[in-house]
């Protein structure tokens, strides 16, 4: 298991327009089990910003000061309004204490990746890339995931032949699978799409 949460430094809104950074937003959370990937999508927050700068932080508080600073990835965006341009920030966690930081910018597709090496990792960088080429299926999004798919589209089809109240069942049962897709946590996915998997099956059989 992950045994540090892994984040980023963010800016919130407070209210009333009031904008504070410093906030550290988990992507992979403490006692996830490795390997895992995880994207998240970050927005710029001024008119005209031109760049986005990813700290990299592990730790546990919800100050991003008071988190340990693994390293640090910026990259150049269009300048537009604030909301306009984002990055998608991709990390993976491998079991050898090695986290691979993908920062894409989405209007442009231009990338910037860093590798941090855990203290004792003794794997040589030709051994990492070669890990991380073995990893690449885990940065498949939930929701391109075949096996996800082929549910949503069987419960959307079913979702078509309902009328009135069964709609806003099947909706509903559908909705659960749709935020635990969201979470992008593997064993929460497992067990959802388990779970609707046999309310279809029951649902059709009873057609």
């Amino acid at each position: 298991m992950c045994p540090f949460t892994l984040g980023t430094d963010v800016e919130v809104t407070l209210g009333e327009g009031i904008k504070e950074g410093g906030h550290y937003f988990p992507i992979i959370e403490r006692n996830t089990i490795i390997p895992a990937s995880r994207t998240e999508r970050f927005y710029t927050t001024r008119d005209d910003q031109s760049k986005i700068k990813i700290e990299v932080l592990q730790g546990e508080s919800r100050l991003a000061r008071n988190n340990l600073e693994l390293g640090v990835l910026e990259v150049e965006v269009p300048p537009a309004k604030a909301g306009q341009e984002a990055v998608d920030v991709t990390y993976t966690y491998d079991i050898n204490s090695i986290l691979e930081v993908e920062v894409k910018v989405i209007s442009t597709g231009i990338k910037r990746r860093q590798i941090i090496k855990g203290q004792y990792t003794e794997m040589t960088d030709e051994e990492i890339e070669a890990r991380f080429k073995e990893l690449e299926y885990l940065k498949i999004p939930p929701r391109d995931q075949e096996e996800n798919k082929l549910v949503l589209l069987r419960a959307e089809r079913l979702y078509a032949e309902a009328l009135g109240l069964d709609r806003e069942v099947l909706e509903a049962e559908i909705r659960k699978f749709e935020l635990a897709l969201n979470t992008q946590d593997k064993r929460l996915i497992e067990k959802e799409r388990t779970k609707l998997k046999e309310y279809l099956d029951k649902w059709e059989d009873e057609l």
